[in-house]
């Protein structure tokens, strides 16, 4: 069997939601490559590993890709040069391997940094999507995020409040993600603007917390994987 690399999406967090095709992908696979943290501590912290170890898959297979969280990315695309080079000789030696992240696999993936270099050397390689976590926030939030012609608006490390009021005034709906780095402001807006708003965090695990009203939220600490959806407020 000649070699080749999956990006298999794992779904936002419970293990039901990933997908028939990406599981059966997984249970075949000689490597499962996975995002995951190194802490100030030394630990690793990964939200993709929590999702794999509930799959009944053989962790003998599971090999970490130690990504640091910083806003400078200089060492992260070292991280993912030095993932190229070794998905590559798998490949080369015939192995199957599966490169995973949580929610879907072209949608803030880490995948998504290797796909042009797959293209390029001509590796062979597919891609299985899943579910994001915004739209199992549309679930869990018992909201539509779009209906007829509403405009919808995924954004991530907003700058200022400026920036999503703008934002908020051009579409009907409005996905803050990544939003530890609004935690200081968002609050506030979301109190003195009144607006109709979804938040949760650690969608589709045993701690996720939902909220649609502003005296819930105004105690959380706000995570990493947390989210933020405007909605019907044009």
């Amino acid at each position: 069997m000649s070699g080749k690399v999956y990006g298999v999406a794992l779904g936002p967090g419970d293990p039901e939601l990933i997908t028939i095709k990406a599981l059966k992908c997984l249970q075949n696979m000689e490597k499962i490559y996975f995002p995951a943290t190194q802490t100030p501590k030394g630990n690793q912290d990964s939200f993709s590993l929590v999702i794999l170890k509930q799959l009944e898959l053989d962790e003998a297979k599971f090999v970490p890709v130690n990504v640091p969280m910083s806003k400078d990315r200089s060492h992260a695309e070292k991280v993912y040069a030095g993932l190229y080079l070794q998905v590559e000789k798998d490949v080369a030696e015939g192995k199957q391997v599966a490169v995973v992240s949580e929610g879907d696999i072209s949608f803030f993936s880490t995948f998504s940094y290797l796909l042009e270099d797959f293209q390029k050397n001509e590796i062979d390689f597919e891609m299985i999507p899943g579910v994001p976590a915004f739209i199992l926030g549309g679930s869990a939030g018992q909201l539509p995020l779009v209906t007829q012609k509403d405009k919808l608006l995924v954004a991530p490390d907003l700058e200022n409040k400026e920036e999503l009021k703008a934002l908020l005034e051009q579409n009907q709906t409005v996905v803050l993600m990544k939003i530890s780095k609004v935690r200081d402001w968002i609050k506030e807006f979301i109190e003195v603007s009144k607006l109709n708003f979804f938040y949760g965090e650690y969608l589709g695990t045993e701690k996720q917390f939902t909220c649609k009203d502003i005296e819930s939220l105004r105690e959380r600490r706000i995570p990493y994987f947390a989210i933020i959806i405007f909605y019907g407020n044009k």
